[in-house]
Order: structure tokens, then C-alpha cells, then sequence
């Protein structure tokens, strides 16, 4: 099946929290030190048994400023075929510490229906958050451009995560789930003798648990920690793709320029 057929969104809205909820975890002034960092960060995850998981995601730069990017399966549980009950980000979160915008609770998630069928395709979807009234996250965390168009070939790539397990291939960095962690490298094309190759394009490291959603960055500036998101971490594709590379979907302009409209113009 083309990755062109034709798809529909699916839209999740979480419980409404109340308004003390939505604020008491949240700074009642604007962050002075606005830095892009801060807008990669970890995203808690509580599932429909009640048991929470973790993955990472980031804050794009939209018109509408309340909006993160992670991976589908961060949002619908393929296996259970249910949506996640919950999702909470916290902006400059490490070791254990909430940054300063504290916890911000989802509004509502976007995702292709397509992923549904096969957990490997279409394995990224966005997130609108809660934040006061007036107010734009990404003025207070800073944001992540992005490429509609997916560069082919090898590209210098930077990947951040939360991994929570040791055989995360980030170095220097003690994959607790508690630290964001960082890798570089260039991020490839899969050889055209692989099924579906063009779908994906991979990096030659497995992020680990708690990674998944991480952005994958082109053009990235450690001095300014800007760049923009050209993929985002799925994971370990099976065989017989290579189980030492994680995989990021390789997103057409049209889908994720449509599904991000769908989502931006969500009420």
C-alpha cells in the first residue's frame, strides 16, 4: 500500500483539568531566559490500565504556539488499539526537576488513522497543549522549526531522548529516564534492497526506552540550540532491517502539512 492512500485523522481530547490544575503547576510570568532546549523534553505518558510510561517530545513552531510533536505510539497504543488516557510535558525538565513552565497538560492529540493498521508507518502525531489564556508555550520554552521536505542521503543529523535503559546508544549521559541525552551523527537512507526504504531513514544507534518521539535535527546550533525537526524516533524496525539502527518515518510534505493544519485549526 502507498504511503499517499488516501487517510483520515483521528483526534483524542483528554479530560478537561480544572482551571487551579491547569495553572498550579504552570509560571504566572513569562520565562525571561527563553532557551529552544527547553523545548524538547520529557513527556509522561499515563496508559489505560492506570501504569504510566514515558517518552520524549518537542514543541514545533506554529501559529498557534501550544503545539509538540512526538511519535504515534507515544499517543495510541497500537497493541491495545486504545488511546493513552493522559499526557503531561515538562518544559527543561532534568533529574528530576520540573523547568520553570512546570507540568503542561495535553489537550488534545492528532495522529494518522493509518497507523492502526501497521505501528511502523505513519509513527508521528502532535500534541495541543493547555496553557493560560493568552499565553503561547513556545514564547516560554522556545520551539523547534521543521523540514516538510525530508533530505535524502546522509545528513548530519542531532537526536535527543530520555532514554530509561542501558542499551541506549547515547554516550556520556546516564539513561535513567531522568536526563536528556544527545547524539550526532549522520542520519542515512536505507538500502534500496530493504522492503519499503523510502518510508524510513535511520541512524546507525538504538536511542533506547524513552527516546521514542525525540527529535531528529538537521541544521542544529549549539549555541542557540535551534534546528529543525526532519524526523523523530520510532524505534527498531523488525527484520530485515538492521536491529543495531532506530528508524524515523520519512513523512510527506502534504500529510504532515495537513495533519498539523488539522490539528492548528482544532478548537
Amino acid at each position: 500500500m502507498s504511503k499517499r492512500a488516501k487517510m483520515e485523522p483521528m483526534i483524542k481530547t483528554y479530560d478537561i483539568p480544572s482551571a487551579e490544575e491547569r495553572t498550579s503547576n504552570t509560571t504566572d510570568f513569562f520565562v525571561d531566559d527563553i532557551n529552544n532546549i527547553n523545548s524538547v523534553r520529557l513527556l509522561e505518558i499515563v496508559k489505560t490500565d492506570g501504569s504510566d510510561d514515558a517518552c520524549t517530545a518537542s514543541v514545533i513552531r506554529t501559529n498557534n504556539g501550544n503545539i509538540a510533536i512526538t511519535a504515534a505510539h507515544c499517543i495510541f497504543d497500537y497493541y491495545l488499539q486504545t488511546w493513552n488516557t493522559n499526557l503531561y510535558f515538562f518544559p527543561g525538565y532534568n533529574n528530576n526537576v520540573p523547568g520553570r513552565v512546570g507540568k503542561v497538560y495535553a489537550y488534545k492529540s492528532f495522529i494518522w488513522g493509518d497507523f492502526r493498521q501497521d505501528v511502523t508507518r505513519f509513527d508521528y502525531g502532535f500534541i495541543k497543549f493547555y496553557y493560560p489564556e493568552g499565553r503561547k508555550l513556545q514564547d516560554d520554552t522556545g520551539a523547534f522549526d521543521y523540514d516538510l521536505v525530508i533530505p535524502q542521503g546522509n545528513v548530519p543529523t542531532t537526536v535527543f531522548g530520555y532514554p530509561h535503559d542501558n542499551s541506549g546508544g547515547f554516550v556520556n549521559c546516564p539513561k535513567d529516564g531522568q536526563h536528556l541525552c544527545l547524539w550526532q551523527g549522520d542520519s542515512f537512507d536505507f538500502p534500496s534492497t530493504l522492503p519499503n526504504y523510502e518510508w524510513y531513514r535511520g541512524i546507525n544507534v538504538d536511542v533506547g526506552y524513552g527516546s521514542s518521539g525525540g527529535p531528529w535535527l538537521r541544521n542544529y546550533d549549539p549555541n542557540t540550540n535551534a534546528g529543525n525537526v526532519m524526523g523523530i524516533s520510532h524505534g527498531i524496525l523488525y527484520e530485515p532491517y538492521p536491529d543495531t539502527s532506530t528508524a524515523s518515518w520519512a513523512w510527506h510534505q502534504d500529510d504532515f502539512a495537513n495533519l498539523l493544519q488539522y490539528a492548528e485549526n482544532s478548537q
